[in-house]
């Protein structure tokens, strides 16, 4: 029988080994490789918008891009022409990221987003280079329209995809991700709605607490998006080094009847943002104060340039991770005032034991 003082001293500086998944940053975009990393689209928009968007050379030549400040304090500006009336559409920002991906974790540090506006079609999504859309998928990570104050989160695919109602925080909007689901409106595919008590997400709201974080997990088990107001973003992620066991439930989490890999290849990292279109334009009147305002929304967005001075990105950086394996993170029991300790660094867990129980 070991005594009780001897077990102790073997329980004290017993190692103990767990097994995490460590992400390795891949791709990092800031303000100082941003414009070389995206292509600037600068085609007809295919939603329909009420938009001219502009290339490269256009845009920085109109003020419609630059670098906010300087080091690693500077962000990258995206902007709209607040200043003109053009009968031909809103000067506009779409870029597309040069490089593709297949499963990753994208953290999207965003200071200040266009949403909340009137007129406004705002969006930073992951949409597939494969073939005609919706095939490869679509992964709207942040995307509103007009005032709207909460973001939402959506998925577009081909037939057969279609996802359960648990395990986020958020309200099920639509539960079918196919573009051409009966009983769901055209090109809905399924959605999630930030939960209106969790605020900041969207907008002017999510502005005025100096922007935050949005963070997707994207897997061939589930598709889950994460939100962090400034004042709230964990350890891990400014450290570089995100760990999203930590962060507890998702906002949004897209699993269950849906093969991921299947219906999700070769997404592109895209920030754009649309006037009116297909959400915003067909949704004007549904909005008492967008409504309030002009008859039309193309009427409103040509004719009052001033409201959309505050309507631009501001982008502190977009960052790519990818799973490298399992780490081990070393620990070790020790015994102090009657309580078990398992200690990993500055964590620990506690457990009470019966002193008359160990042998």
């Amino acid at each position: 029988m070991y005594s009780t003082s001897l077990f102790r001293l073997l329980a004290s500086t017993s190692l103990l080994d767990t097994a995490f998944a460590a992400y390795n940053l891949a791709d990092s975009y800031t303000a100082r490789n941003w414009f070389e990393s995206f292509i600037f689209f600068d085609q007809k928009d295919p939603t329909n918008g009420f938009v001219q968007y502009k290339d490269l050379a256009t845009a920085a030549k109109n003020n419609l891009i630059a670098i906010d400040g300087s080091g690693d304090n500077a962000a990258v500006y995206m902007g709209v022409d607040h200043t003109t009336k053009d009968p031909a559409g809103r000067a506009s920002i779409r870029i597309s990221s040069k490089k593709s991906y297949n499963h990753g974790l994208f953290i999207f540090d965003i200071e200040h987003n266009p949403g909340s506006i009137c007129g406004t079609w705002p969006a930073a999504w992951l949409l597939s280079d494969s073939g005609k859309w919706p095939v490869g998928g679509e992964i709207d990570i942040f995307e509103g329209a007009n005032d709207q104050s909460d973001n939402k989160m959506t998925l577009h695919t081909t037939s057969g995809c279609q996802i359960q109602k648990t395990g986020f925080s958020g309200k099920l909007d639509t539960s079918n991700c196919d573009v051409n689901a009966q009983g769901q409106g055209k090109n809905m595919g399924c959605g999630i709605l930030h939960p209106p008590t969790q605020r900041h997400s969207f907008g002017r709201e999510m502005n005025v607490v100096g922007g935050g974080v949005y963070a997707t997990k994207w897997t061939s088990q589930d598709i889950q998006i994460f939100h962090f107001p400034r004042s709230s973003v964990p350890d891990d992620i400014t450290t570089g080094k995100p760990d999203p066991s930590k962060w507890g439930m998702p906002v949004a989490k897209f699993a269950g009847g849906c093969n991921i890999d299947d219906h999700f290849q070769n997404l592109n990292i895209i920030f754009n943002n649309a006037f009116c279109g297909d959400w915003a334009g067909e949704a004007w009147s549904s909005s008492p104060k967008c409504a309030a305002l002009a008859p039309t929304c193309q009427s409103y967005v040509q004719n009052n340039p001033n409201a959309f001075k505050d309507a631009y990105w501001l982008i502190r950086s977009v960052k790519v991770y990818q799973e490298g394996g399992n780490m081990v993170k070393r620990g070790f029991w020790s015994w102090a005032k009657n309580t078990w300790h398992k200690v990993f660094g500055n964590n620990k867990d506690e457990g009470t034991v019966n002193e008359s129980h160990i042998w």
